[in-house]
């Protein structure tokens, strides 16, 4: 991206990288607190710099004081805010650090303050005030301010500020300034370093730079540099500032609004330098600008010197003699303090420190007086630039750090480049003697080969250099191998004259007499290598490199050009250059020699010993293992790597030419039978050849000259044919054995084996043949997912697993078939999709692999594994998580908790979480009460240490499991624990960026109730909507979660784990909801506004069971801070989601809202939009009839505003008279004619249709009545008869018919009797046997209602008797006022829930009353001044009828009026019956025009 940025990206994209880029910094900058400190600190020093440089004299204004103390207070404001958990003091103390902030932000800058630079200040507050942007989420006021630091102060800002940004953001487009830079400083370089003349140009000169180069440099040669640097600074910071009001322009540009267009990218141009000006420079100790990055392939062999060249410099120097002779080096005090790992591995030449190169340098001048002394001003000026700050650090650099070498070293090119070095050793010192125990230094060898004439007054840099590594090359040599070191001495007593022919190291003969006209050109070698191009392939950044190079140097991490430190955008890398790969095999056609022994080289061969196998097994063990067994670390095998090679470089010592005699002998011996092995057709021969090859192998203790003697393609092609062919289990075991050793120790036998797939298919067939040692060969080759999946390997695997291994003395197998067996199954269990991995654990469990697991995890080998292995299968059969929890050894899971790192504890934790996730709370609780009390170290401890560090994405399981832990004992008093739990949780429900972080802690919330299935899923969802009255969801799971409890369980037992569910539900939720005085109310509103679907119903659903729990807890003062920040969430759930359920779950929470009166006010301003969503729920949610009864109590609510029907079809039954009675059941009417008809209608949606007619009274059936059982149908006529119907599903049928001797004009009844009235007074008691009862009580009795043995008869004179059907007996329920004209009647009764509905004449204006059945008193009145004929009532509302054709509608629960309903017919239509649906949905109306009239209630 970075190479074609210019081309590629459009003002939208700059921004999207802008905001990116930024946003990682100050992300990074924000996670590091001690980066932000030791920055504060750096700014600070700098501060006071300025301080010491002000005029003490002048006095310091007190506006300035309050400048730098308002710098201060607000980046203190700000750490406050980075450090605190609460959101109300971060945003007060955002607000604060914003203020103090802004007043250094807005200073001019070409003043000062207190002596301090404007520009510096500003730019450091709009650092700080991009913090500031960040922590509100608003990335692009940060990126402004970044960019305004840029501006105001290009300079500070990229080497003090953010290094590392500017980098990214600029340095990409300063290319041509940085080479007409390095261009120019290597045109001084060269006058400055003696025989340069053969130097690359992207040779690194810090290699030849000391101190006692600084000192033969001339004045005019430091005033250019000093120039040249100054010029490039400038340069610099004047892009710098360029491209930051470019990209500050593409970040306020608005393509809606903007009229003209942005303008175009700035071009960066390098300054235009004469020449003649500068030409050459100074080393790197003073120099000011950065230079080219160091080239990795610089070789220190230095071209033969050119004649003229020597004699110019025969003129000016003079003998070095006596300053090799003099400078004496301790080499205990010399040698740089340096990790092993940069010791051995690094390949850089080690600088001399500067008070050792100050007494080099001091003795050089004492000893040699005949020398020519350095000017005592170019001393002092040199001596300045070394101790000026200014000078020390590249613009690229910040100065409080040091430029640390990473350019790639490859074992090929270590290799390389240590051998030139030691040939240098042999052709240059020859004098020098070697110690046993420490190697002399290379200063006090005189070197033969240079002359007096040859040498300078001071010594050459090359020569210097060079001895300094060699000497330190060799030192570390005789550390690290003390036994080889007499090598050494050997090689140091070699006659100089013999050095050609008996030098102990050289180099090639061709690189002996190598000219640079016989040397490879530069373009074809790699700079990483140093050698020829196998496979160049060219980056973006313009630079070519080895492929198997780079992409060494891409797996370590890096992700920068080695050359240019550009970053690279890509991971793939581009396809090879052809172009260069032509060339190059043209110039090897026409140099053969030289190409061979240039040519790129991988690995070495048989002429490096090898390691042992335990010791190269690791290099093969994968990483998930690594952090569970003690393997070696990278560093360790990257020393070993060197020392393979420096005892390859050395000369092989009388001892090892015995040992190679040795090895000799050996393949000698076992040449017949790896020829046998290789030719014979005879079986028997062959498997006895190998018998003798692994006994001869094992004797001679793996010399590596048999591992590559065996590690040719023919044996091993033997070897193989022997796997295939063989029966002899001995033999096959013998085989395996060798072959795995010679993988570990030479590649191609795992290329050979790999080669061709029937090899594969073979140790696959012995693997699945029970050959355990197969496991070991075949996880050695490292088979991709798919070769391991075509084989259906698991069977064999578990069955090694489950297997003890078989012991054998004469058997050493590089490791443990068991641990092979279980890596392999941890790969085919890992390396596919997730259906492929549920397949494969499914496959692990019908196997009967938990058992063997389960012993597995006991051992340290493989435990890692095999949790993750156990981790798998409960994911995928959620029924084994009780197998596993009752046999698992959780000591073992612990101590790899502990042991490590963080992919290892992430497994733990989520393993240990599934092992609680039990649908028995007390088996949960034991379970929890082990992980806490086992162990070593305390559980609960490290999971609070360990949530501290963990990783983002961790930190809600480890919260969920320390919080439970916790809440084994009642929460009484405050514990740590508890509270970095919580505040865990719901800082991740707080991170907005994250959604992956806040879906996790919603999950957790959810299994924390505790409310969760057999296959350890939370059911709390289901659980809720059932506790509001929707069965069906927790139905439906019953079902197929097998949630029904056999019957052979105790019912003490499930009392006793409701009890527990009941009691940890409360404990959790208790200490949720206390937290911080209901914070994680706050954090639930904000995850309930989240565009993701799923994270707003998981988050609905926590927020639910809180709430519901809240109120059925003692009220602790938080249901303020839970109403203020859910009531007006839940109300928009319910108004606007499509989804039954969470409807229901919002009418759930809103219930327990209503006990709140602050919620009822607020409740009250929404009762209108609110009531007919409300009216909808009724028939699945019983709290629905709760809320609609709060909000129509309210008085601030008016209920003729809410009140809503619409008219449905109108039924025509004119045919069979009027409609005389009518009754609903089970979205059924039936209705009465008086013609004698009965029939019914389909009423379940809003137009009802006729399904059944029946006519079996022969005269006008007068009444109809259903009993509370509803199970029958009892009609009573004119024709003297009450017949008894069978309601069946869509029809009903007559079962009796009773002839009462009277007309029946008003009929109830129950299972018992049935009542009914004639046209005498008193009432009629029919017991369904014999001749009915009268009950006179002297009044005509126009109307019935029943309710248990209670009978209500309204009768004239507006009086209510009731009747004790047990006892027959009479008695005045209610009697109304007596009139002198007219007559008064109770026409209509309705009993409902326990309320006395009557109507009838209009009295003072009143014609109905409301009656409670308890206390008979009056607790309502229905004022009208129509008589009410029929009424009806359901939950809501009562209806009311008269006589003409107007129905009234009442609230029930505060008795008002609502509205009035006019049925058609013109006026003159009677309305003779009244009907409503238990739902409240509709109701019905009879006329005496024989039409049925309906309405649905909106």
């Amino acid at each position: 991206m970075a190479g074609n940025y210019r081309f590629a990206m459009d003002q939208k994209d700059i921004v999207r990288f802008l905001i990116t880029t930024v946003g990682s910094f100050i992300q990074d900058r924000l996670i590091d607190k001690e980066q932000r400190r030791l920055q504060k600190e750096q700014c600070a020093e700098r501060l006071a710099a300025e301080d010491e440089s002000y005029d003490k004299d002048t006095e310091v204004r007190y506006s300035d004081q309050a400048v730098l103390a308002n710098l201060d207070w607000g980046m203190d404001a700000l750490e406050e805010a980075i450090s605190t958990s609460n959101m109300e003091t971060k945003l007060a103390r955002l607000d604060h650090a914003e203020k103090m902030l802004q007043v250094c932000a807005m200073l001019t800058s070409s003043q000062k303050t207190a002596g301090v630079p404007n520009f510096y200040l500003s730019a450091w507050a709009r650092l700080n005030l991009s913090y500031l942007w960040k922590l509100r989420n608003n990335l692009h006021n940060a990126v402004i301010h970044v960019l305004e630091m840029f501006i105001v102060d290009p300079f500070f800002s990229r080497i003090d500020f953010a290094p590392e940004l500017w980098k990214t953001l600029f340095l990409q487009h300063m290319s041509s300034i940085v080479g007409w830079y390095s261009e120019e400083r290597h045109r001084i370089v060269m006058d400055v370093i003696p025989d340069s003349t053969d130097l690359s140009f992207t040779v690194d000169f810090d290699q030849y730079f000391n101190e006692s180069l600084i000192y033969s440099t001339r004045p005019d040669q430091a005033e250019k540099m000093q120039k040249l640097e100054q010029l490039y600074g400038q340069s610099l910071d004047e892009n710098t500032r360029l491209y930051a009001k470019y990209y500050k322009d593409c970040m306020n540009f608005d393509s809606a609004t903007s009229k003209k267009a942005i303008s175009m990218m700035p071009i960066a141009e390098p300054p235009m330098t004469p020449l003649h000006e500068v030409s050459r420079s100074i080393p790197d100790y003073v120099k000011f600008g950065p230079i080219l990055p160091k080239s990795a392939g610089f070789s220190p062999l230095l071209k033969a010197q050119d004649k003229a060249r020597e004699s110019s410099r025969l003129n000016r120097t003079s003998s070095s003699d006596n300053l090799e002779d003099s400078a004496t080096w301790d080499p205990q005090e010399g040698i740089p303090e340096e990790s092993e790992k940069e010791s051995d591995y690094e390949t850089n030449v080690p600088l001399v420190s500067k008070d050792r190169a100050q007494q080099i340098s001091h003795s050089s001048n004492t000893m040699n007086n005949d020398a020519e002394k350095a000017p005592d001003v170019q001393s002092r000026k040199v001596k300045s630039r070394i101790h000026s700050p200014t000078n020390i650090f590249s613009p690229l650099d910040s100065p409080k750090t040091t430029q640390k070498s990473s350019s790639p070293k490859p074992d090929v090119y270590s290799r390389k480049e240590a051998t030139s070095m030691l040939r240098l050793l042999s052709t240059r010192t020859t004098d020098f003697a070697v110690s046993a125990s420490v190697p002399v230094s290379p200063l006090r060898s005189h070197d033969s080969s240079t002359s007096p004439a040859d040498s300078d007054g001071e010594m050459t840099v090359c020569l210097f250099l060079f001895r300094y590594l060699i000497w330190f090359l060799i030192s570390r040599i005789c550390k690290i191998f003390p036994d080889h070191f007499k090598v050494l001495q050997h090689c140091s007593s070699l006659d100089e004259n013999d050095e050609e022919s008996q030098s102990c190291i050289s180099l090639p003969s061709s690189e002996k007499g190598m000219t640079s006209q016989s040397r490879p050109p530069k373009d074809f070698v790699c700079p990483i290598t140093g050698q020829i191009f196998g496979d160049p392939v060219t980056l973006e950044t313009g630079q070519t490199y080895e492929r198997k190079a780079i992409q060494e140097w891409m797996k370590r991490g890096n992700t920068t050009c080695p050359i240019t430190r550009q970053p690279l955008s890509a991971n793939a890398l581009p396809k090879t250059n052809y172009v260069l790969k032509r060339l190059i095999t043209s110039w090897k056609e026409q140099h053969p020699d030289l190409a061979q022994e240039l040519s790129y080289a991988e690995t070495p061969r048989s002429t490096f010993s090898n390691p042992s196998s335990k010791e190269v097994l690791t290099e093969y063990t994968p990483s998930r293992s690594s952090s569970i067994q003690p393997h070696r670390s990278r560093d360790n095998y990257n020393n070993h790597k060197t020392r393979r090679f420096m005892q390859a470089a050395v000369l092989t010592s009388p001892t090892s030419v015995i040992s190679q005699a040795a090895v000799e002998s050996i393949i000698n011996g076992l040449k017949p039978y790896i020829s046998c092995l290789c030719t014979s057709e005879n079986l028997k021969e062959c498997e006895a050849a190998v018998l003798t090859i692994a006994r001869i192998w094992k004797d001679a203790k793996a010399e590596s000259g048999i591992h590559s003697y065996l590690s040719t393609p023919a044996t091993v092609n033997g070897f193989v044919e022997i796997l295939s062919a063989s029966l002899n289990r001995e033999v096959l075991r013998k085989s395996v054995s060798i072959l795995s050793e010679l993988i570990l120790t030479e590649d191609r036998v795992g290329e050979i084996l790999t080669s061709v797939d029937s090899d594969f298919d073979c140790l696959a067939s012995l693997l699945k043949n029970g050959l355990a040692e197969a496991a070991v060969l075949i996880y050695l080759l490292k088979p991709a997912f798919s070769q391991l999946s075509a084989h259906n390997f698991i069977p064999s695997l578990v069955q090694i697993i489950a297997n003890k291994t078989e012991d054998s003395d004469d058997l050493e197998l590089v490791m443990d078939p068991k641990d092979a067996a279980i890596a392999l199954l941890e790969q085919v269990l890992m390396g596919g999709d997730e259906n492929n991995r549920s397949f494969n654990a499914m496959s692990i469990i019908s196997a009967n692999g938990i058992p063997a697991l389960l012993k597995c995890v006991e051992r340290v080998d493989g435990r890692q594994s095999a949790v993750t292995i156990l981790l798998c299968c409960i994911e995928a059969d959620r029924s084994c998580r009780n197998l596993i929890a009752s046999r698992i050894e959780l000591s073992s899971v612990l101590e790899l908790f502990h042991a490590g790192n963080d992919s290892v504890r992430g497994t733990c934790i989520e393993f240990l979480l599934e092992l609680v996730q039990l649908n028995r709370r007390t088996l949960c609780m034991e379970i929890l009460q082990i992980i806490k009390d086992e162990g070593a170290f305390s559980t609960m401890h490290t999971l609070l240490v360990y949530l501290q560090m963990a990783p983002m994405e961790q930190q809600p399981a480890i919260a969920c499991l320390l919080l439970q832990l916790d809440l084994l004992v009642e929460p009484r008093k405050m514990s740590i624990y508890r509270e970095e739990a919580i505040e865990a949780l719901i800082d991740a429900l707080r991170k907005q960026d994250f959604p992956n972080s806040q879906s996790m802690a919603l999950d957790a919330l959810i299994s924390l109730s505790g409310r969760l299935t057999a296959s350890g899923k939370p059911c709390t969802e289901a659980w809720l909507l059932k506790v509001a009255g929707f069965d069906q969801p927790y139905n439906s799971l019953e079902k197929a979660e097998k949630l029904t409890i056999h019957e052979t369980e105790l019912t003490e037992t499930l009392e006793a784990e409701e009890s527990a569910t009941s009691s940890w539900e409360k404990r959790v939720a208790f200490v949720l909801c206390n937290h911080e005085k209901g914070s994680i109310f706050k954090a639930l509103g904000e995850c309930l506004k989240s565009n993701s679907i799923e994270m707003a119903k998981s988050c609905l659903v926590a927020a639910t069971w809180l709430i519901h729990m809240l109120y059925n807890l003692p009220d602790t003062g938080i249901r303020d801070a839970a109403r203020k920040s859910l009531l007006d969430q839940f109300i928009y759930v319910l108004q606007s989601s499509k989804n039954l359920e969470e409807k229901i779950l919002a009418t759930l929470a809103l219930r327990g809202f209503i006990t709140d009166p602050g919620a009822v006010d607020e409740l009250g301003v929404y009762a209108k939009c609110m009531y007919k969503t409300l009216r909808k729920l009724k028939r699945n949610s019983v709290v629905v009839n709760d809320i609609l009864k709060t909000l129509m109590n309210l008085p601030s609510v008016n209920a003729a505003e809410m009140w809503s029907c619409a008219e449905a079809l109108e039924l025509d039954s004119s045919m069979n008279g009027e409609v005389l009675s009518l009754c609903h059941i089970k979205d059924r009417i039936i209705s009465s004619h008086s013609d004698g008809t009965i029939k019914v209608w389909d009423a379940a949606k809003r137009n009802p249709r006729l399904i059944q007619e029946v006519r079996e009274h022969t005269k006008a059936v007068t009444c109809l009545c259903i009993p509370s059982s509803r199970d029958k149908l009892y009609s009573g006529s004119l024709d003297k008869t009450i017949r008894v119907w069978a309601i069946k599903q869509e029809e009903i049928h007559c079962i009796q018919v009773h002839d009462v001797k009277e007309a029946v004009h008003e009929l109830t009844a129950n299972g018992n009797v049935v009542c009914f009235s004639s046209q005498g007074t008193g009432v009629k008691v029919y017991n369904w046997t014999g001749v009915p009862k009268h009950i006179n009580f002297n009044k005509n009795v126009k109307c019935l209602a029943m309710t248990g043995n209670k009978l209500y008869c309204g009768c004239t004179g507006f009086s209510i008797q009731e009747v004790d059907l047990l006892k027959y007996t009479s008695t005045t329920f209610y009697s109304g006022p007596r009139k002198l004209l007219g007559k008064q009647t109770i026409l209509s009764l309705c009993i409902h829930k326990g309320l006395l509905f009557a109507g009838g004449s209009s009295v003072d204006g009143t014609a109905g009353k409301v009656f409670s059945l308890s206390s008979k008193a009056v607790i309502g009145s229905l004022p009208t001044g129509f008589d009410i004929h029929c009424i009806a009532v359901n939950n809501d509302f009562i209806f009311t009828a008269t006589k003409c054709g107007i129905i009234e509608v009442w609230l029930k629960e505060r008795v008002a009026r609502v509205a009035s309903i006019k049925m058609g017919g013109g006026g003159h239509s009677k309305i003779t019956s009244l009907t409503s649906d238990t739902n409240g949905e509709m109701f019905f109306a009879g006329s005496s025009e024989g039409k049925i009239q309906a309405w649905g209630l909106d």
